[in-house]
């Protein structure tokens, strides 16, 4: 349950919706999605990883006309993941030899409406693979199933590795060609253990992304966690996904509850305005504040100081898994992709240096860091 005390529900009076408190469709107790080991083995997870990490082998059978790739995702969030994913595939698809042509349809990452609008031309236009990373999937569920159901398309879900019960556990009953991404619940199961590992926190206050599976999974893993040791839950809201919403929201936790400990968020945008409210405030260094993802934004404030902690995803694999799917499928071999591709993240803290984080990008980028991405 969220925590709400008069003076708290007044100050955020203008921050938070009633729908940022009472919209869950999906109960936690009752999960609607599986996890990745619930429709694969750990050996079909490794056998596209191994094919992901080593280099490209050009496709083996010929491709006679460009396979029109739709690319629907929230290109307006701050974080560099997207568009590294995007440099990734491109690049990948061009050593496999597949000829292609890349159509690109971009949103905000709250902005549902325009994101059901791509969707929809997709349908009509027919191309042949569409690649989505939902604004958040339950809400876009009837049109993806839509896309998902026409023969003449195959669909790759990205940013999302727990297929959706509804849709059975194969190709065959429903699901799409393929899942791929950074497990949210993982992810979130990695902070969790390093937070009780590391700190003696008495006091954690959430910011989420909006009401839905992502937040869910990579935020309230960690609450359940620490929740089960003691730790005490302050507050939590909805910040949808915004570096502003999450600085005012950070300045109000600290005001209203100044014996928190850590500020927990679960992406770039929010840790950006969370840090950059502690620092306004003179309190970074005395609350603790993570990321999530590690990206470029993020490097750069754990490095001065202003970032405790974050995981970082190995993040052209995301956009490499993509490429490799679509030639497995041009080969005739679909029944060889897993359902889903989950890449690899690390841990990585304020005992970072430079060099060391460099160590870890020069796999993890090792497509976008050619291109100056922000």
């Amino acid at each position: 349950m969220i925590k709400k005390s008069l003076l708290i529900i007044l100050v955020f009076a203008l921050l938070v919706t009633v729908s940022s408190f009472g919209v869950f469709a999906q109960k936690e107790k009752e999960r609607d999605y599986y996890y990745w080991d619930e429709v694969e083995t750990a050996a079909e997870l490794e056998f596209i990883r191994d094919i992901v990490r080593n280099d490209a082998v050009p496709i083996t059978v010929e491709v006679e006309e460009k396979i029109e790739i739709a690319l629907i995702f929230p290109a307006e969030d701050l974080s560099d993941s997207w568009q590294r994913a995007y440099v990734a595939l491109d690049e990948r698809l061009d050593e496999l030899q597949i000829p292609n042509e890349l159509i690109t349809m971009g949103s905000a990452h709250d902005d549902h409406i325009l994101q059901r609008t791509h969707l929809e031309r997709a349908l009509v236009e027919k191309y042949d693979y569409v690649i989505v990373g939902p604004t958040e999937i339950y809400i876009q569920k009837d049109i993806l199933e839509d896309l998902i159901k026409d023969p003449d398309i195959q669909v790759i879900i990205w940013n999302f590795t727990t297929p959706i019960m509804d849709w059975g556990k194969t190709r065959a009953e429903g699901q799409p060609l393929a899942y791929v991404g950074f497990d949210h619940y993982d992810g979130g199961t990695v902070l969790g253990k390093y937070i009780l590992k590391t700190y003696d926190f008495k006091n954690v206050a959430y910011i989420y992304g909006v009401p839905g599976s992502t937040s869910i999974m990579r935020g309230h893993t960690v609450r359940d966690m620490l929740e089960a040791v003691g730790i005490n839950t302050v507050y939590e809201t909805y910040c949808d996904w915004d570096q502003i919403k999450a600085y005012e929201a950070a300045k109000q936790i600290v005001t209203a509850y100044p014996e928190v400990d850590h500020i927990h968020v679960i992406s770039t945008d929010m840790a950006i305005g969370t840090a950059n409210a502690l620092e306004e405030m003179g309190m970074t260094g005395k609350i603790v504040v993570n990321g999530w993802g590690g990206t470029g934004r993020e490097q750069e404030l754990l490095l001065d100081g202003k970032l405790d902690f974050t995981v970082l995803r190995n993040q052209d694999d995301e956009g490499v898994s993509q490429a490799e799917i679509i030639k497995l499928d041009l080969e005739g071999r679909r029944d060889e992709i897993p359902p889903t591709f989950n890449g690899e993240m690390a841990l990585i803290d304020r005992s970072w240096d430079r060099a060391a984080i460099d160590k870890l990008l020069e796999y993890a980028n090792r497509y976008s860091s050619k291109y100056e991405i922000k």
